[in-house]
Parts: C-alpha cells; sequence; structure tokens
C-alpha cells in the first residue's frame, strides 16, 4: 500500500510555492524599477551634461565675439559711417576735421552702428547689432520737455508723461527736494517700494523702479525687442544711429515720415554734417553746443543674437581710453527674455563682422594700413 501526503500538506506546499513565485516576481519587478530608475537618472545626467556643455560652449564663443569687437573699435577709428575696418584709410585733412567731423577718413568697409545686423566671419553662428549709445535717448541726461515727446508717441496720458520726468529726476538726484509730481523715500516708503538710489541709472531697466514708470509696459517691451534708452555717461545726440523713436524725441518738428525718411537715407548715404541732416529731415538742428554730432560715442548697446537657440544677450560696452587697467568696461549685461527675441530673416550675407585676423588684410609690414595717407 503506498503512502501519500496528506491534504494540508500538498495545500502548504502550494501555497509554499506560491509565495516564492510572488516574491520572485516582486524582486524582479523591484530591480526592473531601479534598473529604469538608474536608466532615468542617467539619461537626466547626461542631458544635463550636454545642456551644461552647451551652455558652456555658448558662453565661451559669446565672449570671444564680445573681444573680437572690443579688439576691432580699439584698433580702428571711427567716423561718420560707423567703424573703419577696410583698407586704403585716408586721413581727413584739417579742414574736415574741424568741420565735417572726420568726413573724409574712409575705407573700403564700414559697420555700421544702426543695430543692422553683421553675421561674425569667425563664428557664423552668431549675429551682432551695436547699437551707439548717442543715438538713443539717455535717461541719465534726457529734459523734461524731450522726455515728455517720447512719452506723447507712446500715447502716455498727460497726468503721467508730467509726473514720469520729475519721478526720475528725484530718483537720481542727491537732495531730498520732491518736485511737483516727484517723489522721494517717504513716498516709496508708503507703497513700499524699493528707495530711490540718489544715484545715475546703472541700466535702463532700472527706471522701472520709479515710481509710475511700470506703469507704461509698452515702453519697455519695445526696448527689450530693440534699444530705445541708454544709459551712458557719452553726451550728444547722433542722427545717423538714431532709432526712429529717438529721432523724434531729439528733433522738434520731426514727422513720423520725415523720420522713417532720415533712416531711408542715411543707408544709402550716412550723414557727413548737420547740414546734410537738416537737408534730409527739413528741421534745423536745436543750437546747442556739443549736443549734435555725426560720429559714434564712446558706448554702446551690443545684442549677440545665437542663430541655433534663437538666444539673445544684450551688453553695454564702454571704451575707457585713458584706463591704466583696460580700456573699456561692460557696464551690464543680461539675456533678452523668450518673448521679445524677433527673428533675423534675410541676412545680407555681405554684411560681416570681420575676424581679427582678416582685420587688417591690407595692413603693411609695420603694422599701418596700406593705402594710409
Amino acid at each position: 500500500m503506498s503512502l501519500r501526503p496528506s491534504q494540508p500538506r500538498r495545500r502548504a506546499h502550494s501555497a509554499e510555492r506560491g509565495f516564492i513565485l510572488a516574491l520572485t516576481l516582486w524582486i524582479i519587478a523591484l530591480f526592473g524599477l531601479g534598473v529604469a530608475a538608474i536608466n532615468t537618472w542617467v539619461t537626466v545626467a547626461i542631458e544635463n551634461a550636454r545642456t551644461l556643455r552647451s551652455r558652456s560652449e555658448d558662453d565661451i564663443a559669446l565672449s570671444d565675439a564680445k573681444n573680437e569687437i572690443i579688439y576691432a573699435i580699439a584698433t580702428r577709428p571711427l567716423t561718420y559711417r560707423g567703424l573703419e575696418v577696410g583698407s586704403d584709410l585716408e586721413r581727413p585733412s584739417l579742414d574736415d576735421v574741424m568741420f565735417q567731423s572726420m568726413a573724409t577718413a574712409e575705407t573700403s568697409q564700414f559697420i555700421a552702428f544702426d543695430r543692422r545686423p553683421y553675421v561674425l566671419e569667425s563664428n557664423k553662428n552668431y549675429v551682432i547689432q551695436i547699437q551707439d549709445g548717442r543715438g538713443l535717448v539717455n535717461l541719465n541726461r534726457i529734459t523734461p520737455p524731450l522726455l515728455r515727446r517720447l512719452l506723447a508717441f507712446y500715447d502716455v496720458p498727460e497726468a503721467l508723461r508730467n509726473q514720469l520726468p520729475d519721478t526720475l529726476q528725484d530718483w537720481v538726484d542727491e537732495d531730498e527736494f520732491t518736485r511737483l509730481a516727484g517723489a522721494e523715500l517717504p513716498e516709496y516708503e508708503r507703497q513700499r517700494r524699493l528707495p530711490p538710489s540718489n544715484a545715475r541709472l546703472i541700466t535702463p531697466m532700472e527706471a522701472q523702479n520709479v515710481l509710475g514708470w511700470d506703469e507704461v509696459p509698452k515702453l519697455w517691451e519695445d526696448n527689450l525687442k530693440a534699444p530705445i534708452f541708454s544709459t551712458c555717461q557719452t553726451a550728444g545726440f547722433n542722427p545717423n544711429t538714431a532709432p526712429e523713436a529717438s529721432l523724434l524725441t531729439h528733433m522738434p518738428g520731426l514727422t513720423e515720415d520725415g523720420a522713417k525718411f532720415v533712416v531711408t537715407q542715411r543707408r544709402e548715404r550716412a550723414f557727413r554734417h548737420s547740414r546734410d541732416f537738416m537737408e534730409a529731415a527739413n528741421v534745423n538742428v536745436p543750437n546747442e553746443a556739443f549736443f549734435f554730432g555725426v560720429s559714434p560715442g564712446d558706448c554702446m548697446t551690443i545684442d549677440f543674437v545665437n542663430r541655433s537657440t534663437n538666444e539673445r544677450t544684450r551688453i553695454s560696452l564702454t571704451l575707457v581710453a585713458r584706463s591704466e587697467n583696460q580700456p573699456w568696461q561692460v557696464d551690464y549685461a543680461f539675456r533678452i527674455p523668450s518673448q521679445y527675441r524677433g527673428t533675423l530673416d534675410g541676412l545680407d550675407p555681405q554684411l560681416t563682422f570681420p575676424a581679427p585676423e582678416t582685420l587688417y588684410a591690407g595692413s603693411n609690414s609695420n603694422g599701418g594700413i596700406a593705402g594710409l595717407r
């Protein structure tokens, strides 16, 4: 007679085998989740590393581009056309120096400082747009009447047009005297706002902290798309580089159609002196000493555009010729938010910013420029 395990023992063995199978499946599942988690972590880490590497490469390229621009501006002459970068440079006559602001110091090629897009010869992935600071509305120097003209173009209500010049001047001056429509420290404290700096603006965007200036968002949106304001220490106004808003602000009597005509005319031929401009604009230049000039100043706003990502970085660069440490300084730098980045369609392939090795392509052996007379 054969021996058979009892029914309870068979059930126990079956339950034991079922538990082991379930446990094994759970362990396999946990291992699978662990592998998946590690794989995800590795993928994210690799992607972060790639992003960091790309960012580092972009930062290096941006730094290289900035250095190339500084080198070119520091070593090449500035004229009414902009930066002369070609060969066969002619020295101006004494009359030109006195009356036409180096009007004949021209070469075969130049870089305009009116935001024309130039592809970097050394890195085709980057485009630069240089804007002369003397062509913009300088918030540290603008007079109340001219500022009210600009605000009127943006349809700012009259009460606010009268307030903003006063609050701006109260923000930058060192005294505690409150102008008629201005505001000093007590008013900012009541509204729990940042206190006035009592010093010149470092960046144009700082003016949004001034009472009332944050109530004109269109002004700041346009300034991010293309510079309207500057905070340069350079004085004066240059119609060869001024955008339409700045032309209308600085030239009373100039119409919008007149401003458009001026921009069109100067692209064909930059104004050599005030008479050229007055004939094109059909207005008289304000009779203010050292106010009007047709050559760029030593401060400029530069937009760097990465063509592959459309990322834009804006810096304000000032040449400091008398500095013993370095002949330039970056006043400020920031990345423009994505919603304000326009497109660069239809780039002219002829508009390139020369690389350092081709900047002096026409130079002779002693470092001078071929054809220099």
